[in-house]
């Protein structure tokens, strides 16, 4: 009987090297949405500092308007954080997606390639089933004879 032969093999490869791709991305960009977040969350976390630090009492003015540059610097710099954290949410989402379509299609010739094979060994089996029949008739005809 002839060997199985899946001839989309190599649309299969490719497939499952884009997907792996897909994965690496969507990795890649989860690891830096994470890192935008921590960022933001050490930004805020100076700023609600520099609001808690300075109940303790009058201030010297030189002081005090540096505390509000910093205040101001910090603000800045968390309102960046926040959009750098929205713009690695949507890459994130992207990957997300695209790996998700990579990974369907490939299961879509995954699956094609399994019933290929389901439907290669029935026929195989089936022909192997009317070979040993057919011996097994000529067999009997033989000893008839």
């Amino acid at each position: 009987m002839r060997k199985f032969h899946f001839r989309l093999q190599p649309v299969l490869q490719f497939r499952e090297q884009k997907e792996e791709q897909a994965i690496l991305a969507h990795s890649r960009a989860q690891r830096e949405y994470l890192d935008r977040v921590e960022e933001l969350n050490r930004t805020t976390s100076l700023l609600e500092e520099s609001f808690a630090g300075c109940s303790v009492g009058p201030m010297r003015l030189e002081n005090e308007f540096h505390l509000v540059l910093w205040r101001e610097w910090l603000i800045n710099d968390r309102n960046r954080c926040q959009e750098e954290v929205a713009r690695a949410n949507e890459k994130l989402m992207r990957c997300r997606m695209e790996a998700f379509e990579a990974r369907r299609q490939r299961m879509v010739l995954q699956r094609l390639k399994e019933k290929q094979l389901h439907a290669h060994t029935l026929q195989a089996n089936r022909a192997e089933q009317k070979e040993t029949d057919e011996q097994g008739l000529r067999r009997f005809w033989c000893r008839r004879n």
